[in-house]
């Protein structure tokens, strides 16, 4: 939908329902396209998810998992057209803004990049080519769905450019240019200087090798995808000529050092962001997984597995174990076969409160559900007495939880070394609330106990190697 934001019957109707309180919402990989007034701003796959938005005009972070709206669009959360924005504009390095509405429990998308609604031309949201009827963050995306946010007239359909990927000098190859939504061919559309005819087809022929970032272009209507072509001399393998960069890639991981930091769960989600630059394209990945160390029992690091080989998807989820550190190396080979490899850090897997084989409890601690907690509960105890006990080796060992604003006080000792801590405050959830000093390497015994004062809430440990 163009974001207007609807009429006053779709509002009064809207405002009637109540929305449902949603669940962790699962990452999709999409294809982001924004399409600018005189520049693509960003035209790339993208792994995303359900999350908070946060806009200059939106003055505090709002819900945006596609359960918005009044009654809710979706009944589950998930990834949604605006908060796949979100994360393009984070990796692009663009920005976009605009207010929240709260009887439509959705933004109005007014500016993204250089651009600004006017009355003639205004931001838009498309998924797979059909514009939505819906505000951004009550679009679902799913799997394999592109999201384009397009700056145009109302009505503009959105060009679909294909081609073949590679082609020979001095050889005519053929593109064709359709209205995305219906499949219709669209004439008139400029595409590497060529028009396309009644038919939508257009024929190119290349004097020189190299590589070809083609798009079709018409007045009224949106600018198309990227068709990247390879074009080589006869007898060269394709993509083989021009293309001698290998491409750049960033990874994004669950936490710098702890996979608490940004993710709930032992199943870490690794992903990462390719770009060829001015090359062939991106062909494949390969993702790889060794154990790099542990804090709960002695390990030596381990041989690299394969986690995935030749996928196509930037993105990859492994299930680690508890109190152990991995490192994940990702490979990205383009068409032209040149390739990057890049090895993470490593990444420790604390040890949940349920993990009853390392931790020793004992009675007058609570358990209780945290949809924001690692493994989904935390531990609490209300009076002084309670006490637990974990065994570790390594250097160093933390305390994940969260600081309460009548929290209490807490003992911690290490091999005899106590220190009390005083847990009130303000933080959120999976928070560090103690770190140990660096510890001699060797075997070493964390115990802590409730001093009361007020509750104190606890969700895991991370020992470190």
């Amino acid at each position: 939908m163009f974001n207007r934001m609807g009429s006053a019957l779709t509002l009064a109707l809207l405002a009637l329902a109540v929305a449902a309180p949603g669940a962790a919402a699962v990452p999709a990989t999409v294809q982001v396209r924004v399409e600018a007034e005189g520049s693509t701003l960003f035209d790339a796959p993208l792994t995303t998810d359900g999350h908070n938005v946060a806009t200059a005009a939106g003055l505090t972070p709002h819900k945006c998992d596609g359960t918005n709206g009044f009654p809710p669009a979706n009944p589950s959360p998930g990834p949604s057209a605006t908060a796949a924005l979100d994360d393009a504009a984070r990796l692009g390095g663009f920005s976009f803004d605009g207010p929240f509405n709260a009887g439509f429990d959705d933004f109005f998308i007014e500016r993204i990049g250089p651009d600004t609604n006017t009355p003639q031309k205004f931001w838009g949201v498309f998924k797979n080519s059909v514009a939505s009827n819906l505000g951004g963050c009550q679009t679902r995306v799913g799997q394999g769905d592109e999201v384009l946010w397009a700056y145009a007239a109302f009505g503009s359909p959105a060009l679909r450019l294909a081609g073949p990927g590679a082609a020979t000098t001095g050889r005519p190859v053929g593109l064709r240019v359709t209205n995305g939504e219906t499949g219709a061919p669209e004439p008139g559309a400029a595409v590497g200087g060529a028009t396309t005819g009644a038919d939508g087809g257009a024929s190119l022929t290349f004097s020189t090798a190299g590589i070809y970032r083609l798009k079709a272009d018409r007045a009224n209507a949106i600018r198309s995808n990227t068709l990247v072509l390879c074009v080589d001399p006869p007898d060269a393998d394709p993509c083989s000529s021009s293309d001698k960069t290998a491409p750049k890639l960033d990874l994004i991981l669950p936490g710098k050092r702890l996979a608490s930091e940004r993710g709930r769960s032992r199943t870490m989600l690794i992903s990462w962001q390719a770009d060829d630059a001015a090359g062939a394209g991106v062909s494949h990945y390969s993702v790889e997984v060794r154990e790099a160390a542990s804090g709960v029992a002695r390990a030596r690091v381990g041989d690299w597995r394969t986690l995935a080989s030749r996928t196509t998807l930037p993105r990859a989820h492994f299930r680690g174990k508890p109190g152990r550190a991995y490192q994940f190396r990702i490979a990205a080979v383009d068409r032209a076969a040149n390739r990057t490899r890049v090895e993470t850090d490593p990444i420790l897997v604390p040890v949940d409160d349920r993990d009853r084989r390392l931790w020793r409890f004992s009675r007058g601690w609570q358990r209780t559900r945290r949809k924001s907690a690692w493994g989904g509960t935390v531990i609490s105890a209300r009076r002084a007495g309670p006490s637990a006990r974990l065994r570790f080796e390594g250097e160093s060992v933390a305390l994940i939880g969260r600081r309460l604003a009548n929290g209490g006080r807490l003992r911690v000792n290490v091999d005899g070394r106590a220190r009390t801590l005083r847990l009130r405050g303000r933080s959120g959830p999976r928070s560090v609330v103690w770190q140990s000093p660096k510890l001699s390497d060797g075997r070493h015994v964390l115990r802590i106990r409730s001093l009361g004062g007020g509750p104190v809430q606890l969700d895991a440990v991370a020992p470190g190697p």
